[in-house]
């Protein structure tokens, strides 16, 4: 560059004849050396994609993986858990430029396994043609089964450990527990809720080597650290009282042929489930094939994802509403003629003939819905509502359990007459077996809503003590012991001379309480008649009571009633419970064995 003075004395700047061409050329090369970073980021995303992919790790066995943890009931009998298994993997690039080569190596593996050469070779022969330097030759072995091959020490051939998982109770508990896929992936329920326990941690590789598996010299040689086990997982199920209930079940599906059935047992003492199923069910050790929506439909949990109207099991719960309202509405009757205007229109009792003056004893007993209707006027929207909010209506109950439910309760402005009016007899209201039972083990156990769960404590696997224990959890108070104490009474009264009297045990004080509520059906834009879920729910023993059980079956064929189909089912299970218990009079052993 050159500089001059003018007659101004200020300086011209005179560019050098070549500057232009020198930055031409340095634009030039950025822009080439942007062009090759681009050119090379699309040939490892797009073009060799799958190469760089194969080459994410080693060629080798891997990090050790940790062993799972079981699923235990609450006697310690397993109910899941996982046993070893060996998968064969392979480079098939190193296979193929070994000295035995892919045909005289899937040769070997046959000799040495079992297993069918011709197909040991074509995925060797993929793996190399497609530029491979890892695929499975052959998963979840038994170990005996590859002891040789380990011996022969092939090229490019090596053995994994893995883990495959083992149901002893086949479809005992299925719902509960879930399922893991064949490679011992959890899908659903506990094994998937609780996987964060369940599954552990891997171990880690040595320090020392680089990403295909070889000695970097030199270096670190840190050894590998080892994997940490999974937790097992125990559970408040009693084992015994699971396979009573859900033998009961399967009485229930052949006698009624409903769409399906379900039971649950709760201790109302701590909120701990003691027995759940539902019917349809699955094995949960294999993958169900066929219809997907009835697949679908013999997978769900329904007592905890099913939200349906209740009917009028619900009256347990107005009837201590009532008890806890201010005034005297307790101590008032109504007039049931079998049909009233009520909310601007008719309502219907189910007892056409009428159930005359009704007391707050008589609605339950005999199931008055003209009296819940009125009886839910009195006490009002809003104390009615509060009161169902207390006992966890229209919430989740947080039990720990995939896909759980809701339900649905109306707002007290949003609560004309006639939704009040229904709200009685448990219509316009939707709840899950899971958060009606909790409800109702609040309300009969002196009035203390309970946290309902069904994991009771983790297990460390190494050192056989517990990592994590699930104490009772009191969530709030709901009502008082008084009013506790006069809903038991009411329910005694239902089994001894109302709806329920074939759940009745001799020489045994239980309550109990029937529900028939007609189904919503979206296609026919309302109610249907005959299409109902059917419902009964028991407290037993009554003084204290120590079980509380709740039975549904929707739509059953034989029977329509939850009389006639729920209640002797619920009477079935209590039996179990109480002799388990050593709470069954001998009187009631008797009548029931003959």
């Amino acid at each position: 560059m050159a500089y001059g003075r003018t007659g101004d004395a200020r300086r011209t700047y005179i560019p050098h004849p070549l500057a232009h061409r020198r930055v031409r050329l340095f634009l030039f090369c950025v822009f080439a050396a942007f062009l090759g970073i681009a050119f090379k980021l699309m040939n490892v995303q797009l073009i060799q994609r799958s190469h760089y992919l194969a080459l994410g790790g080693y060629a080798g066995s891997g990090p050790e993986p940790p062993v799972p943890g079981g699923i235990y009931a609450r006697g310690l009998e397993p109910l899941a858990f996982s046993v070893p298994a060996v998968s064969i993997c392979a480079n098939p690039m190193a296979v193929a430029s070994s000295e035995l080569g892919i045909s005289e190596t899937a040769r070997e593996i046959s000799r040495h396994t079992g297993l069918s050469a011709p197909e040991i070779r074509e995925r060797l022969q993929s793996g190399a043609d497609n530029n491979r330097h890892f695929v499975y030759i052959e998963r979840l072995l038994e170990p005996e089964q590859v002891q040789e091959l380990r011996k022969a020490s092939l090229a490019g051939i090596w053995t994994t450990r893995e883990y495959r998982r083992v149901y002893p109770g086949d479809r005992m508990a299925c719902h509960i527990l879930g399922r893991r896929s064949r490679f011992h992936e959890p899908l659903d329920g506990l094994e998937r809720r609780w996987a964060f326990l369940l599954e552990g941690y891997p171990g880690t590789r040595s320090r020392n080597v680089d990403r295909y598996g070889r000695t970097i010299l030199g270096a670190d040689a840190n050894e590998a650290l080892p994997p940490e086990p999974g937790k097992d997982v125990v559970l408040t199920l009693d084992w015994g009282l699971q396979q009573e209930l859900e033998l009961a079940l399967d009485g229930c599906m052949e006698q009624h042929r409903p769409l399906n059935a379900t039971a649950l047992v709760m201790d109302p003492r701590t909120g701990e489930i003691l027995a759940m199923a539902s019917r349809p069910n699955f094995s949960p050790a294999g993958l169900e094939s066929g219809d997907p929506d009835e697949i679908e439909r013999r997978m769900n949990n329904v007592p905890v994802m099913r939200q349906y109207e209740p009917g009028s099991v619900f009256k347990v719960l107005l009837a201590a509403a009532i008890l806890e309202a201010p005034g005297d509405v307790s101590r008032r009757s109504f007039h049931c003629s079998g049909s009233a205007h009520i909310g601007g229109g008719p309502l219907r009792c189910w007892y056409a003939q009428g159930h005359g003056s009704t007391d707050i004893t008589s609605m339950i007993a005999r199931s008055c819905n003209i009296a819940a209707a009125q009886f839910a006027l009195q006490i009002g929207a809003e104390h009615y509502h509060s009161f169902l909010r207390n006992l966890g209506i229209g919430q989740r109950t947080g039990i720990g359990l995939p896909g759980e439910a809701k339900g649905s309760l109306l707002s007290p402005e949003k609560m004309v007459p006639r939704d009040l009016a229904s709200l009685g007899f448990g219509q316009g209201v939707s709840v899950s077996d899971l958060q009606m039972l909790s409800a109702v083990s609040a309300v009969v156990n002196g009035g203390r809503l309970m946290q309902p769960h069904i994991v009771r404590a983790a297990v460390d696997q190494r050192t056989n003590t517990v990592s994590h224990e699930f104490e009772p959890l009191e969530i709030r108070r709901v009502c008082s012991e008084e009013t506790s104490h006069r809903v038991r009474e009411m329910m005694e009264a239902t089994v001894e001379r109302g709806t329920g009297v074939r759940a009745a045990i001799e020489g045994l004080r239980v309550g109990g309480k029937t529900g028939t509520a007609q189904k919503w059906i979206e296609e026919a834009g309302g109610f249907v008649h005959g299409r109902n879920i059917v419902s009964f729910t028991m407290v037993a023993p009554l003084d204290e009571p120590r079980f509380a059980i709740l039975v549904t079956a929707d739509e059953p064929i034989e029977q329509r009633h939850g009389s006639e189909v729920a209640a002797p089912v619920a009477r079935e299970i209590a039996i179990a419970a109480l002799r388990q218990a050593g709470l069954l009079p001998e009187q009631a052993e008797i009548d029931n064995s003959s």
